[in-house]
């Protein structure tokens, strides 16, 4: 039996050219023994991007089976699952056809999630088509589904077979996705190399793009490779995220637009402060973050009346134990720290101070 280090080690990452040639592989593989090929994508990605793929490919999207869903992280719910796993039926789908997830985060992560469990596991790849599933979502094994409003509430360690990122998608994104996915690369700075605070967006629409894409991608396989079920060191990748979590579940409860990059952004900024107050953090860094926040992200500001129901929401937080509010913190630029109980009033004050500095 293999164990989790060498079941998370299976999701080899390709890029560009040599992607291609691994997707090509697979398609003739499968053509070969008469399996299954669906593409799943949602309506945004199948209109910008399976055409790019295609083209790439050379090969038209009606040689293949689709299953599209509704573009948004609305509809990354149990309904939508069932839908993929309907349609996977209907196509006669057995345990030994291939689900390709193209798109962003919202896709890799429900349609790791529908293959993890149909018929009790099907093989995958992931085709991340945003900056934040390339460095983020689609790395490392996690799927997941939101339910009753919560972040990922439901889901699987589950690693795709391959991760192929082709940089010809992130032409397609409107600049506000490119932004989002900019946040994990700013996560990655604060937990592992501070190199990546000095990046700039407009980098990855150019051609370095790959180089700094890998940089990302090899932290984090580094650190799931370690702890591929998030039992202890990899808990760090979710620095922002307490915070944000709470913030993106509120703001999908309430119909309010703020995509995941943002809400973690805004996560990372509280999540400084914490660390200022508890480590000795400087608290310029908290400051300097705040001054690239406010020059490439809308403040998304809430009142003093929501604070209560967004520390309410932390404590539906994955990493929590015991009903205590556990965060990872910042000891120093590159390196974070897990299961730093905060007070349910230090975190109202790291509100209060995001709320004070993006005025």
């Amino acid at each position: 039996m293999k164990n989790e280090s060498e079941n998370t080690m299976k999701s080899n990452t390709f890029y560009g050219t040599d992607a291609l040639q691994q997707l090509r592989n697979v398609l003739v593989e499968c053509e070969k023994n008469k399996q299954k090929i669906v593409f799943l994508s949602d309506t945004h990605t199948n209109k910008y991007c399976v055409p790019v793929l295609m083209e790439m490919l050379e090969q038209s999207a009606s040689n293949f089976h689709q299953i599209i869903i509704p573009a948004g992280e609305a509809h990354k719910t149990l309904d939508s699952v069932a839908n993929i796993w309907q349609q996977l039926t209907a196509l006669g789908a057995g345990r030994d056809a291939f689900l390709i997830n193209l798109g962003g985060g919202m896709v890799t992560d429900i349609g790791g999630f529908a293959a993890s469990c149909f018929k009790r596991g099907i093989r995958t790849i992931h085709i991340p088509t945003s900056l934040l599933a390339m460095v983020d979502a689609a790395i490392g094994g996690k799927t997941g589904i939101d339910f009753q409003y919560f972040k990922n509430h439901i889901g699987t360690f589950y690693p795709s077979e391959m991760v192929l990122i082709f940089n010809e998608f992130l032409s397609t994104l409107p600049e506000r996705e490119l932004l989002s996915g900019f946040a994990e690369v700013l996560k990655y700075g604060f937990i592992s190399d501070k190199q990546l605070l000095d990046a700039d967006p407009q980098q990855f629409t150019t051609s370095p793009a790959l180089t700094l894409i890998r940089q990302c991608v090899d932290i984090k396989k580094a650190i799931t490779t370690l702890d591929p079920t998030e039992k202890a060191q990899r808990k760090i990748l979710n620095f922002g995220h307490t915070i944000g979590h709470a913030l993106e579940s509120y703001a999908l409860e309430n119909e309010i637009s703020l995509l995941h990059g943002e809400a973690i952004a805004a996560g990372m900024l509280a999540e400084l402060y914490l660390s200022h107050r508890l480590l000795q953090l400087p608290l310029q860094v908290a400051e300097n973050l705040s001054t690239t926040y406010k020059k490439f992200y809308k403040p998304y500001k809430f009142s003093e009346n929501d604070i209560t129901n967004l520390i309410e929401r932390m404590f539906q937080d994955k990493k929590n134990n015991s009903n205590k509010l556990l965060f990872v913190l910042i000891t120093s630029i590159g390196q974070a720290v897990y299961d730093q109980e905060v007070s349910i009033d230090l975190v109202r004050e790291s509100l209060h101070y995001y709320l004070y500095i993006v005025e």
